[in-house]
């Protein structure tokens, strides 16, 4: 990981060497200010598999990459930004895609471009893509440039969702995961307009990353009472009838997996709460609303009532610890 930062320089020389770090982590580059705030702006950047992945963010400013600029630094790129705060206008070839918090557009590095950061503290995550990788798999590139994706459809959602999260968690992949660029070439790939050659053989892949991000959403979402088949199509603008689909090809219920996970949530509390926590209370924090069904499922699933559960986990850690005293 490397970090770039202007918060411990003299004001003065602040944008000099924001020009310089824009330079290094991405491309040669022209940046030109137009907030009246005071100057600050900070690049974080990692490598992941063939892809660079940065998290940056400064004041207003317009940012070109003209016929110059590729002349100096040619390189055989595209990138595409995620917007997390502020607002963002991309151009290039003719296009402009106006982009907010949770869209993205896709850049080529070898045709001039400008991004305009519309507004003061804002914050992006941006990922340059070997040319090669995604050009092939695009049906119309040029036109698939400075164009706005977002989460108006269940491709759009699970790649918004993927990119972000790869993003957040990027320290946790290993610099050579070839797998996961691969998937994120597929999902950009389809967002944008597959070739018609790879558009059936990439389903599969989105099918099994959308059956993913269902679960991970679930699991983010397990203690809401409500969560339901419907929510959850909803927020991947995707019908609760597909949402089934994908899930049955994990050989499970919607139902199903929901209840096994409040379970596994109930038992881990169970065990970690001391005896004067009731029962009723993990219940609840874990979406039960009818306690009569969590016993009953919970019964079914560990062999005994919530209540012997506890019993047996303090038995078992009373004598595991007078066994240690013993000794």
């Amino acid at each position: 990981m490397t970090i770039w930062t202007t918060d411990a320089l003299p004001e003065r020389d602040r944008f000099s060497y924001w020009r310089e770090v824009l330079c290094e982590a991405y491309v040669a580059l022209n940046p030109e200010v137009v907030s009246d705030a005071p100057f600050a702006g900070e690049v974080t950047a990692h490598s992941l598999s063939t892809f660079n992945v940065t998290t940056i963010s400064s004041v207003a400013q317009h940012i070109y990459r003209g016929k110059s600029e590729i002349i100096a630094n040619p390189m055989e790129v595209f990138f595409l930004n995620l917007q997390v705060q502020g607002t963002c206008r991309m151009s290039q070839g003719g296009r402009e895609a106006l982009i907010g918090p949770g869209e993205f557009s896709v850049v080529d590095a070898t045709e001039p471009y400008l991004v305009d950061y519309l507004t003061d503290g804002w914050q992006q995550f941006s990922f340059r893509i070997p040319r090669c990788l995604l050009l092939p798999h695009l049906k119309s590139p040029n036109l698939a440039m400075a164009t706005t994706v977002g989460k108006d459809s269940g491709i759009g959602s699970l790649t918004v969702d993927f990119l972000g999260s790869i993003a957040r968690n990027v320290e946790k992949f290993s610099a050579d995961e070839a797998r996961l660029g691969a998937n994120v070439v597929d999902l950009i790939a389809m967002s944008l307009g597959a070739s018609k050659g790879d558009h059936e053989g990439r389903r599969g892949v989105v099918r099994k990353e959308m059956g993913a991000s269902i679960l991970n959403f679930v699991d983010a979402n397990i203690a809401d009472p409500e969560l339901s088949p419907a929510k959850v199509a909803a927020h991947f603008r995707i019908s609760p009838r597909y949402l089934h689909k994908l899930l049955e090809e994990s050989g499970k219920s919607f139902g199903r997996v929901l209840l096994e996970r409040r379970l596994e949530r109930s038992a881990m509390d169970i065990l970690a709460a001391g005896p004067h926590t009731a029962i009723s209370e993990v219940a609840y924090r874990w979406g039960f609303n009818d306690l009569s069904h969590f016993s009953r499922t919970f019964r079914q699933r560990y062999g005994c009532s919530p209540s012997e559960f506890r019993h047996q986990s303090q038995s078992t850690t009373t004598t595991a610890s007078g066994l240690i005293i013993a000794n």
